[in-house]
């Protein structure tokens, strides 16, 4: 269960599927001790993170049942919105899912259907847990490495690792569990990151333990369609690409004309898009170098998008370019060519 001030994630990643078939998903259910008071959704995000344009509204009969039909192209994550209350459930092309709501104590499970075996499974892992170092982060951020290692990192790992267990011992089937099992991953590494963002003055020393439990990571989704975890964790995956490189500059006295580590430029021609294009643009750079080919053309489409959004031609102008240049035959070129003509 997620309570409704989760957090809203500025990077957001379009994906678009090939299948031009839909397929329908069908969830119904039951509110126990329903007043009437408190509206029902379902948010389908279009990747991950919360938005309201993306909330359908459920129709709910006095007697509490409910049932909706929903159109869906891929496997996909989504919320189940009742009381201010997030329940995570995953749809999947032709399967159905029947759910039980208690308003009195705001419960949720699920209880028949086809869907029921992986969404059981996949409310067992309870992969949104809000960590035990977030709850009390000011009990961390303070701690030595050492201690933070021996507090914080190892017994966290050992949590999701136990988590993943238990989802790899289900009898779902083996594409489903390696799904789950590659978020919980991916929501581990999500959650180190959300502690570096609330360092404050430790800001040099969570930087470090952020870089050195992403050195671990793979940027290639494990499994594909990923889930709205991935795409965060992509997300995260270029500010650590970035950081470790600035560290690299400042650790090895690089001098602005000499390369920029990782990069292909040097300290001064990365410094100089930064000034000139912003933060936007340095996300482009490092997408285009250190994520998947499927996942960087998302993002191009998607600052493009947000650039022309914002009124910041020049931003967009050179972005189009890159991304031209990068997919001369990308699958936005056509959308993103009317929204330059506006």
């Amino acid at each position: 269960m997620m309570i409704v001030n989760k957090k809203n994630y500025v990077f957001l990643f379009l994906i678009c599927s090939n299948i031009n078939v839909w397929a329908q998903f069908k969830l119904s259910g039951t509110i126990k001790h329903y007043s009437g008071r408190a509206d029902l959704k379902i948010n389908i995000p279009q990747v991950y993170g919360f938005d309201e344009a993306n909330s359908i509204k459920i129709a709910v009969a006095k007697n509490g049942s409910f049932s909706i039909t929903l159109p869906i192209k891929s496997q996909k994550f989504a919320d189940v919105i009742f009381q201010q209350n997030f329940h995570l459930i995953l749809l999947t092309k032709g399967k159905s899912l029947h759910v039980e709501l208690i308003e009195n104590n705001k419960s949720f499970k699920p209880s028949a259907g086809t869907g029921l075996a992986v969404n059981t499974v996949l409310q067992a892992a309870n992969i949104e847990e809000y960590p035990f170092f977030l709850q009390n982060d000011g009990a961390y951020t303070s701690l030595s490495p050492v201690e933070l290692n021996n507090k914080l990192v190892r017994p966290y790992l050992a949590m999701r690792d136990k988590k993943i267990a238990i989802v790899n011992r289900s009898s779902i089937n083996p594409r489903d569990k390696k799904l789950i099992a590659a978020e919980l991953k991916y929501a581990a590494y999500n959650n180190l990151y959300e502690l570096y963002l609330l360092g404050g003055q430790y800001h040099e020393k969570l930087t470090n333990l952020v870089i050195t439990a992403f050195d671990k990571a793979d940027p290639k989704p494990e499994a594909f369609p990923p889930g709205p975890q991935y795409y965060m964790f992509a997300n995260y995956y270029l500010w650590y690409r970035q950081a470790k490189s600035s560290t690299k500059v400042k650790a090895k006295n690089i001098k602005p004309t000499q390369l920029m580590p990782d990069y292909g430029l040097t300290v001064a021609q990365f410094n100089a898009y930064k000034a000139k294009y912003g933060e936007p643009y340095l996300r482009w750079l490092s997408a285009t170098r250190f994520l998947p080919r499927a996942v960087a053309e998302q993002l191009g489409y998607l600052l493009i998008s947000t650039a022309v959004n914002n009124g910041n031609k020049e931003l967009a102008n050179k972005l189009v370019k890159d991304y031209m240049q990068k997919f001369p035959a990308g699958l936005y070129k056509a959308d993103i060519n009317r929204q330059i003509a506006g």
